[in-house]
């Protein structure tokens, strides 16, 4: 069994590390929720070079709460279990707030 939780622990953490950097590269927005199914129209925009900047730190540094969560959750690390899960939701925070505080940046004039 403790391997198994070592596996998932960091697994799961680093698949969102490595799809994070690829996002930051401008690859994997296939993957992104609500991307593909957005009308090309609105996709075109937006400036996909910085959103994918954006989202992909934020999910490098979800991988890296996820890491401290799991780990936490398995060891039984309170601490540790909370400061992931507050990791991960600053990160879902930031990723809504930043695009609406600073919209030239995250959209291409038009």
């Amino acid at each position: 069994m403790e391997v198994l939780k070592i596996v998932l622990i960091l697994g799961i953490s680093w698949a969102a590390v490595i799809w994070g950097v690829n996002l930051c590269h401008q690859r994997g927005t296939w993957f992104l929720a609500g991307w593909n199914t957005m009308r090309k129209e609105k996709r075109e925009t937006y400036n996909e070079k910085e959103m994918c900047r954006l989202y992909g730190r934020c999910v490098v540094f979800c991988g890296v709460g996820v890491f401290l969560l799991l780990y936490g959750s398995f060891y039984d690390r309170d601490a540790v279990l909370l400061a992931g899960l507050g990791i991960i939701a600053l990160m879902v925070v930031l990723s809504i707030v930043v695009p609406i505080i600073h919209p030239e940046k995250y959209r291409k004039r038009s």
